[in-house]
């Protein structure tokens, strides 16, 4: 079973290790613990070597087998390592993140492409995978080999073997609802602070699964609540929201009030203020039109607005109006819509249909046209 990115506190540097993932925050960090570990057991960082993917697999191999002059062992970390496993003349076939599986019912003798195609185009000559794997069964005793990838292939003998010594690290991306998890861990094993459930989804909610980012706030929190043991929800906002919220409830305020010159103007804003505000705010158009949905039920059940706005807590008294307004001017149906397109232009963005910036436009000038 490949290692989770989520956390590396404890591992062992092995003879090869494989550390694959489109997770940039969590392969610089992994990398950087490899590093630390490696300076403690050789007392500085003399015969620590990087290469790039201009490196081929004999002048990689042969960096391994060569003793260091100034250290006792050496660490030969190659970053990015995924040209090697290319076949020459393209991509490679079949290739998957680490914790993909569509490939792995398949046959090893018809997935694994890139030894094949290797092989051929070299006449016979083993592919780097095979070179990498042989040297992985007799490795060097004082030099441990690093390999860094966006993908990886599952399902070649290369990737058991090293699988089977706890040897590949995932480094894949945090899906949305696994974020709030990782920030309590987070907060705790790096901050040592505890983050209460409500506070971790709040910042969920505003950052996004973007660990660098939510890193990032994270260590600015545990700063700003000083001495104190725990992170509230009042602080997320204090510290967090506040760069969003009135922005965002402008934004969402001219939308309500159907201006819509003036609602993609409030857009382009966000994008300029934080280049990852999608996320944020596509929740926050959800929580809107929920509350728009919420309020004409509460309408068509014949409640005073008086008795709406209280029981669905709408605050402050502009914003309360505007959803009464709009939950009138729409009905059920109609907010219904906005939020199948909502969810359309969200869906897109989560594969690959298209920019988040651009979605979300397309979704104001929809609005717009009800």
């Amino acid at each position: 079973m490949a290692k989770t990115g989520a956390s590396h506190s404890s591992f062992r540097l092995n003879p090869v290790t494989v550390v694959a993932g489109a997770e940039l925050f969590l392969r610089r960090e992994f990398l950087d613990q490899i590093r630390s570990s490696f300076r403690r057991e050789n007392d500085s960082d003399f015969g620590y070597i990087r290469l790039d993917e201009t490196a081929s697999v004999q002048t990689i191999l042969d960096e391994c087998r060569t003793v260091g002059m100034f250290a006792p062992k050496k660490l030969v970390v190659v970053d990015p390592a995924d040209a090697l496993f290319r076949p020459r003349g393209g991509a490679a076939a079949g290739t998957t993140g680490v914790s993909g599986t569509a490939v792995e019912a398949a046959d090893e003798s018809e997935m694994d492409l890139s030894d094949e195609s290797d092989a051929q185009a070299g006449a016979g000559a083993a592919s780097a995978r095979e070179l990498i794997l042989r040297y992985a069964e007799t490795p060097s005793d004082n030099c441990a080999l690093v390999l860094v990838c966006s993908t990886w292939m599952k399902t070649t003998r290369l990737h058991k073997f090293l699988d089977s010594q706890g040897a590949i690290h995932s480094c894949e991306p945090l899906s949305e609802h696994a974020a709030p998890a990782w920030i309590t861990q987070r907060a705790k094993s790096t901050y040592a602070k505890a983050i209460r459930p409500d506070a971790a989804m709040r910042l969920a909610e505003l950052i996004g699964p973007d660990l660098a980012a939510l890193d990032g706030e994270l260590q600015k929190l545990a700063l700003y609540i000083g001495a104190a043991a725990e992170i509230s929800v009042a602080a997320v906002d204090a510290l967090v929201g506040f760069q969003h919220e009135h922005k965002v409830w402008d934004f969402i305020n001219a939308l309500a009030e159907g201006d819509i010159r003036t609602a993609l103007q409030r857009h382009d804003e966000l994008w300029q203020m934080d280049n990852r505000i999608g996320y944020t705010l596509v929740g926050a158009v959800f929580y809107w039109l929920n509350q728009v949905l919420k309020t004409r039920e509460l309408l068509d059940r014949r409640l005073p607005e008086r008795q709406v706005i209280q029981q669905l807590n709408l605050r402050p008294p502009g914003r309360a109006a505007a959803v009464i307004r709009m939950a009138r001017r729409w009905g059920l149906a109609g907010a219904g819509r906005a939020s199948a397109a909502l969810l359309a232009a969200d869906k897109a963005s989560k594969t690959s249909v298209g920019e988040p910036r651009r979605n979300m436009e397309c979704f104001i000038v929809r609005l717009g046209s009800k």
